[in-house]
């Protein structure tokens, strides 16, 4: 049978199975059968929500597994409040894993950090290469020669996890997959992600494409913080790709693999996987209160483990912990003398946005100090590092952050000085 024959049979057994389902916010709506090296490759219909625990009692201000009030199965996972990016569970946090589809988060974040930078945009045009129509696994049966836009292929890999349409954003963005692949482990350098090598934009299992369930959450919580955009595309449970010109069309119908979507409070994220080499993972975030936590699993049994352990993990932390934000991003916190420079006041800022996470009831009890140098000599470059914020609770450091130079400040000339100094005598800002 021809490959076109094999797509189109597969098509029609989706649109059949998909007559059933009349709305996206219907969690039991089927799925085609799995094959191999498909995302969430299983039965994923039925209810996956846990049964109710006494295990959200109240932990310890940081939590490993062993000594935590909540038990996780799966080999590696850990908790994250995103404000302050504070681990506040881990199993085997740093144990190097195959991600399976999880990886596509950060073909996301490189794809919006392009779009952010304006090297592409939302409505360009993607025709669909052969590298891109020979993927396999969960795809949009892309066909090489097709057209989408850049926002539709982008939510074809949020909802529908496509890999060729993975594969059409990295070769669009960066011209080939090999320099989008550079251009994620650049990323992933850059956000700490020690524990990380990518070889793909799909999360197809490949020799040495491994990362972490801390690394996870580190580009997650980038991903939140950063991209609301990005975010309101993985909230989505089904969406319709827009295909007229399919004889099976006008829609190709996307379904996300993330059931917490459908049950659990707040969520509205981030991204499921499944190969044989990964077992079934999870980065799962939520909201609750104006507190975002991340939780990641990896490796569990089957998908119905990890969605509760997952969701079991968000329970923990937003029953125990709440975020305190000490210093919004930008905003002035201390001014510093300048010596021989065109201002006589260097104004300084959080390098990032500055918050702690503290265990309910604590919050009052957080204390900050400013440390800054009495003076700095001209010339000072925008985003030099001058000083620090340090947050303490009960003596003890749980943060801080460096403050750096909101603005450069030139070398002064002879009358600069002279007119700083008088503005200085009679008091004049």
């Amino acid at each position: 049978m021809s490959k076109s024959s094999m797509r189109y049979l597969a098509a029609l057994g989706a649109a059949a199975l998909l007559l059933n389902a009349s709305a996206p916010a219907l969690a039991q709506s089927p799925r085609w059968g799995p094959a191999r090296e498909v995302e969430d490759g299983a039965d994923v219909s039925g209810d996956d929500r846990p049964a109710m625990t006494s295990e959200t009692a109240k932990a310890p201000a940081t939590a490993q597994q062993g000594n935590a009030p909540v038990n996780i199965e799966a080999p590696s996972a850990v908790l994250m409040e995103a404000r302050s990016g504070r681990v506040l569970f881990a199993k085997n946090a740093n144990e190097r894993r195959n991600p399976a589809s999880v990886t596509k988060v950060m073909t996301l974040i490189v794809a919006f950090d392009a779009i952010r930078d304006g090297k592409v945009k939302m409505e360009d045009k993607v025709t669909i290469s052969d590298e891109a129509a020979k993927q396999v696994g969960t795809i949009i049966f892309a066909d090489t020669g097709e057209t989408f836009t850049l926002a539709d292929l982008l939510k074809s890999v949020a909802v529908g996890s496509a890999n060729d349409a993975a594969v059409a954003v990295g070769e669009h963005v960066s011209g080939s997959v090999d320099a989008f692949v550079e251009r994620m482990n650049a990323k992933a350098k850059e956000l700490g992600m020690m524990d990380t090598q990518f070889k793909n934009p799909t999360g197809l299992s490949a020799d040495g494409h491994l990362t972490s369930a801390y690394d996870i959450a580190l580009m997650s919580r980038y991903a939140a913080i950063n991209y609301p955009e990005l975010m309101r595309l993985t909230s989505v449970y089904g969406a319709d790709l827009q295909v007229p010109w399919r004889k099976n069309g006008p829609t190709f119908r996307l379904w996300n693999n993330n059931k917490l979507l459908t049950w659990y409070p707040g969520a509205d994220g981030l991204k499921t996987g499944w190969t044989e080499a990964a077992g079934y993972c999870l980065a799962a975030t939520a909201v609750k209160n104006d507190v975002r936590m991340i939780s990641v699993v990896m490796g569990a049994e089957t998908w119905k483990k990890r969605n509760a352990e997952a969701a079991k993990l968000l329970d923990f932390g937003f029953s125990n912990y709440t975020a305190v934000e000490l210093a919004p991003l930008g905003k002035q916190v201390a001014l510093v003398n300048v010596a021989r420079g065109k201002l006589p006041g260097l104004p300084v800022v959080p390098q990032s946005l500055f918050a702690v996470s503290v265990a309910k009831g604590e919050q009052k009890k957080v204390q900050t100090e400013i440390r800054l140098p009495k003076r700095v000599e001209a010339p000072i470059q925008q985003g030099q590092a001058i000083g620090e914020m340090i947050a303490t609770l009960d003596g003890k450091e749980i943060g801080k952050v460096t403050l750096v130079a909101l603005v450069a400040v030139p070398k002064a000339n002879f009358w600069d000085t002279v007119v700083n100094s008088v503005k200085t005598i009679l008091f004049i800002k």
